[in-house]
């Protein structure tokens, strides 16, 4: 086994709000847009499998858990409140550890659970090697599949520093890489037994298979890119108003951009292999019909095997119309609104040097009425205005100045609302920018896969229907 296939890398910082940076870390480490959702505790491979084999009911978890530790799924946020025996400073480490995707599944790196037995075995060693007492250490781990390669982020800590020299010696992390590939090996005829009693159980799918599916489903972040990016071109060209539909007149300067989004759906690993035998049935039917009635010019131009596949195509066509529809049903700053609420927080605020506190305060209930629009309770806010007098280099309380906002206002026109975003330094063009990037982010692209699948399902049985028809018709003539 290459260790070359087993990527670590570590830091540490010194922290003056040790509480604070372990706070900031855990929120990083349990993005739900990055981190595997599965419960440890409530995981079982069978009911993966129903859910895999149930496409409406697969995207959803009884419980939802993005960290772990030692003993299983934790909440971090509500563990570390909890820790009242804390070092105000310290030192907090940052490891990550990756592998290739098909090395991971390979090995045995499977389901989340694989990868918590683990981190189990492998960081005791790791923290009793650089001097560390257990019972004066945490650590919280969470498992991330949203780049190409799976990755564990592991944080610890200790509860009182003991240590002077916070530095991880190379020879620490050889060993580490020595014994995660260790602990693979002494696992590996467990991985192959698990294996085949899954697939002695399922009859065909083996579990690696059912991962490889699972990975690109539920966090295959480079598809849903991809696929966000097709769609977001698409909706800026479409016309705002007039019959959308597949097959609408309207549709056909469009029309091959939509079909290669609907391909691309339905190459997605989750229905490429119904679509493959869906366009095989396609072929032997018309074959079957070319057969009986002759080379007829409808035969002879597939005119059957066409008409199914546009069926199908508009099917899923008019599912991705009817979402742009939904979304162009908004007003304008409907949508600004709703944009705000998932975002405001992300977006970097910032001022032009005044010196004046006129025009200080002037951008300040500026930027409150924008932090009411988007519903900010005070918390919330306070974030937001801490970031802005941070970036704009202003010396003012934030508190003081909160206090001095109402919370009212919240009616504005688009006009001056892309006003007021040009004096916090987002001009239109810098704002539809970072708009178009993130707007189709969240955009649930799994519906439409489901429907694909749906829909694909259908039309299977009814064209396995068709031909048993036909052959029962053929036989009762003779």
């Amino acid at each position: 086994m290459s260790s070359s296939n087993i990527v670590v890398r570590v830091k540490y910082q010194h922290c003056n709000d040790l509480r604070k940076s372990v706070g900031k870390t855990i929120s990083y480490i349990s993005d739900k847009k990055k981190a595997d959702a599965t419960s440890i505790d409530e995981y079982d491979i069978l009911k993966d499998y129903m859910q895999f084999a149930n496409n409406d009911s697969y995207l959803y978890e009884d419980k939802e858990s993005f960290t772990w530790s030692s003993n299983g799924d934790i909440d971090a946020k509500k563990d570390l409140s909890n820790m009242n025996d804390l070092d105000s400073k310290g030192y907090l480490w940052s490891l990550v550890i990756s592998f290739p995707p098909e090395f991971a599944i390979n090995n045995g790196l499977i389901t989340k659970v694989d990868y918590y037995n683990l981190t189990k075995n492998i960081m005791p060693q790791l923290l009793t090697g650089m001097g560390f007492k257990m019972n004066n250490v945490t650590w919280y781990c969470s498992l991330h599949r949203n780049t190409d390669n799976p990755h564990l982020h592991i944080n610890f800590f200790e509860h009182h520093k003991s240590i002077s020299n916070p530095k991880v010696p190379y020879d620490l992390i050889y060993k580490l890489k020595s014994n995660i590939g260790n602990y693979l090996i002494d696992n590996e005829k467990f991985y192959k037994l698990r294996d085949e009693e899954f697939k002695s159980i399922t009859g065909s799918i083996s579990l690696a298979e059912l991962t490889r599916i699972k990975n690109q489903k539920l966090f295959g972040d480079k598809y849903r890119r991809d696929l966000n990016k097709m769609l977001l071109n698409l909706y800026e060209v479409l016309p705002p108003k007039g019959r959308l539909q597949y097959n609408s007149k309207n549709m056909s300067p469009y029309k091959g951009q939509l079909n290669n989004i609907i391909e691309y759906i339905l190459l997605h690993d989750s229905t490429k292999y119904k679509y493959a035998r869906y366009i095989k049935l396609l072929e032997e039917h018309q074959k079957e019909l070319t057969a009986i009635y002759g080379s007829s010019s409808a035969n002879k131009n597939k005119e059957y095997y066409n008409n199914q596949i546009n069926k199908l195509y508009a099917k899923i066509g008019n599912e991705i119309l009817s979402n742009y529809k939904i979304y162009q049903s908004m007003g304008t700053m409907e949508k600004e609104k709703e944009f705000l609420k998932k975002h405001i927080k992300d977006l970097k605020f910032k001022s032009s040097a005044y010196k004046k506190q006129d025009n200080i305060d002037k951008v300040a209930k500026d930027l409150n009425r924008i932090c009411n629009l988007a519903g900010l309770n005070h918390l919330e806010k306070r974030y937001v205005f801490k970031n802005w007098i941070s970036k704009s280099k202003y010396n003012i309380n934030v508190d003081a100045l909160l206090s001095s906002m109402d919370n009212l206002n919240t009616d504005m026109s688009s006009t001056e609302y892309y006003k007021i975003l040009r004096s916090l330094n987002y001009d239109y063009e810098r704002y539809s920018k970072y708009k178009n990037k993130v707007f189709y982010q969240e955009l649930n692209y799994k519906k439409f896969i489901n429907q694909a699948m749906n829909y694909l399902e259908y039309e299977l049985e009814q064209e396995e229907k068709q031909i048993i028809n036909e052959l029962e018709y053929e036989l009762s003539e003779y």
